[in-house]
């Protein structure tokens, strides 16, 4: 049974339909295996699973694919929402093309103890671009939405998955998480993160005291990062840098003016192979460190 204090629940949609602010809903080990819309605000989620196995690639009933932003298993569209020893999948295998596990569009998202896995575009933290490079590109719940830049934070997480794993325009701010690369058997494992941060805002994707980790003979596979959009922002800090990630660290994903408009940085960190990273990584200076204390603190 699902529980919200000393009430139960048959499913996760009745117990959503009785959450209020505050609540506390336990799922008490239980593996929910439907694509969930998560729209109530302050609320903590905690001790199971979300798993489901859409993709990209399946074609509909109207003869278009689902496309990346209808592939989620859960949507959290809610601010002030927080998971707690929850793990959520897309168990659709790399084969298929895009894969969500966890889309976010709420506001201080709070992940604590979790584990996101994917093969493609795992985690999603918005807003979307202004717009999409190919035709129904952006179809799904997001689309013609105002895009509203949101903060993030994960504690002690797992996040894993192959390419772009770690997507969007959005703050997120991993502490102390292992970041994971799954194998895909290529030249070219994949690529970690893909930023798409507006110029007007001064961070994305932040990894602090991370582990950056991968299966079995990976070695110089992977890339730390690449640009979705030319301004991506992605500070790595005081993490260790596992022998799967290549010297050159990033891609450009050919784009030429990413590399002076991205700012892709790194600081502190230990490098378990060879680290000559591409000439337009951006240097870290105090007042990212500052940033990054008051993170630490709770500050932001």
């Amino acid at each position: 049974m699902i529980k919200i204090n000393d009430r139960e629940y048959q499913d996760i949609d009745e117990a959503l339909g009785n959450a209020e602010r505050g609540s506390v809903i336990d799922l008490d080990n239980q593996v929910i295996r439907k694509q969930l819309v998560i729209d109530k605000p302050d609320i903590t989620i905690k001790n199971g699973a979300f798993e489901y196995n859409l993709c990209a690639h399946e074609i509909l009933s109207d003869g278009y694919k689902r496309g990346t932003f209808r592939t989620y298993s859960v949507f959290v569209d809610a601010d002030n929402v927080c998971f707690e020893n929850i793990v959520v999948r897309n168990s659709s295998g790399y084969e298929n093309g895009q894969a969500i596990a966890l889309m976010i569009a709420g506001d201080n998202f709070r992940a604590k103890d979790c584990v996101i896995s994917s093969y493609q575009d795992t985690l999603f933290i918005g807003p979307l671009p202004d717009r999409e490079y190919e035709e129904r590109g952006f179809v799904g719940p997001l689309e013609g939405r105002e895009r509203k830049f949101i903060y993030t934070f994960f504690d002690n997480c797992r996040i894993e998955g192959s390419i772009d794993f770690i997507f969007g325009g959005g703050f997120g701010y991993f502490h102390k998480c292992e970041i994971r690369s799954l194998d895909t058997g290529k030249e070219i494992n994949g690529y970690v993160c893909a930023p798409s941060t507006s110029e007007n805002k001064e961070y994305g994707f932040i990894f602090d005291e991370c582990e950056f980790t991968s299966e079995d003979n990976m070695d110089n596979t992977v890339y730390l990062g690449r640009p979705w959009r030319d301004y991506g922002k992605c500070l790595i800090v005081d993490s260790v840098i596992g022998k799967h990630i290549k010297a050159e660290g990033y891609s450009d994903w050919n784009k030429e003016n990413a590399q002076m408009s991205s700012q892709f940085k790194e600081h502190n960190n230990i490098n378990l192979t060879e680290s000559d990273r591409v000439k337009w990584m951006k240097e870290t200076n105090n007042k990212d460190l500052e940033y990054i204390n008051l993170l630490r603190g709770g500050n932001v």
